[in-house]
């Protein structure tokens, strides 16, 4: 890992010196800044306790309605409906304050501990345990002690991705998916452009740059294809799917 770690240090440097302007780096969160996802952890935490405040979520009426939104999340995931995913995910934080959110942000990462393993919750197979990866600190690291401004582009909901940056000691600018907030609630309704799958580069336009290209794109899953192929420089965390397969016949950097 060490030896991939220089060789991408080299590539930027080399890049910066190319260039001689400012530039920024863009991540993923979920899977690339840290193992597993904070989003789901969340959100198994809040279904295991019943603790959804918006019973609105789903059309009909449920034995277990904590259960129901927990399903559909992962079928909506699982059925390849990514964007209706990240969209249904942020909208569960319907009807909680802020600061509520963020006192749940940290009980769900004290809960799911550091121990990277599985659980089971509603018959469904899970991850257990959240933590930051090593290597992609080392590397935020780097990328600041050379003058690039870093930012985080994540497609889970914005409140939950700030708390565990902050957890974690994790600094970088941040986009990501932001409710409305009204009167110290959380709606479900979701600001636009949203960061998810192609929403990535649209993003990076709007809040970044309008014209330049980041010198650097790290991610971990097809949600974050777009936003590698508008980076000059593409490394991709590697969890045998098929973002790692592409990085591959590409020759992109591979961690």
């Amino acid at each position: 890992m060490k030896d991939k770690l220089e060789q991408i240090y080299q590539k930027i440097t080399d890049t910066i010196k190319q260039g001689g302007q400012p530039v920024f780096a863009v991540f993923d969160f979920d899977n690339t800044c840290i193992v597993n996802d904070i989003g789901d952890a969340v959100l198994a935490f809040t279904a295991r306790d019943n603790l959804f405040k918006d019973k609105t979520l789903l059309n009909g009426e449920f034995e277990n309605y904590s259960k129901a939104v927990f399903e559909n999340y992962h079928k909506l995931y699982d059925g390849g409906q990514i964007k209706e995913a990240y969209e249904f995910m942020a909208k569960t934080l319907s009807g909680f304050s802020v600061d509520e959110i963020k006192s749940l942000v940290d009980e769900a990462i004290k809960f799911e501990g550091e121990e990277i393993n599985t659980a089971e919750l509603f018959g469904r197979k899970i991850n257990k345990g959240i933590k930051p990866r090593k290597e992609i600190v080392e590397l935020v690291g780097f990328l600041k002690n050379n003058k690039v401004e870093v930012w985080i582009v994540s497609a889970s909901s914005e409140i939950l991705v700030r708390q565990a940056m902050e957890h974690f000691n994790i600094k970088a600018n941040l986009i990501s998916v932001r409710n409305v907030v009204v009167d110290g609630k959380i709606t479900n309704e979701l600001e636009k452009p949203l960061s998810i799958y192609e929403g990535k580069v649209d993003c990076i336009k709007k809040f970044i740059s309008q014209d330049k290209k980041p010198l650097l794109g790290v991610g971990d899953s097809m949600n974050d294809l777009p936003m590698l192929e508008y980076c000059e420089i593409k490394v991709v965390v590697d969890r045998q799917n098929e973002l790692a397969k592409k990085a591959k016949q590409n020759n992109w950097f591979l961690i």
